[in-house]
């Protein structure tokens, strides 16, 4: 998948398919934060620190998923008012998951 591109692909083709990237990982990375978060917060067995830190845990993991999607929007704003022919849109990051997840399960 990464090899053709890197083989047979323009400049921004290989952007956008890292940004994507980025995203999925931003996602992700804001799940796994968001469960340890939880985990966390039910383990506290009403420990003001750990509640407080469990509660910043979920809190920043939220904002930086924000945040990654607000560079996201960014970057097509800005590539829309530089008339840079820039293309990502969020049936491209599925497909990329969906061929990410099957190359990670062999089919």
């Amino acid at each position: 998948m990464l090899r053709e591109l890197l083989e047979g692909g323009n400049a921004m083709e290989i952007i956008s398919v890292f940004i994507a990237l980025g995203l999925i990982a931003a996602t992700i990375l804001c799940l796994v934060f968001i469960i340890i978060g939880g985990i966390s917060f039910i383990l506290s067995a009403g420990n003001e620190d750990k509640i407080k830190k469990a509660v910043h845990t979920i809190r920043y993991s939220i904002v930086g998923l924000v945040v990654a999607f607000i560079a996201y929007f960014l970057v097509l704003f800005i590539a829309r008012l530089l008339d840079i022919p820039f293309q990502l849109s969020f049936s491209d990051i599925i497909d990329l998951m969906e061929q990410i997840l099957n190359a990670m399960s062999g089919t």
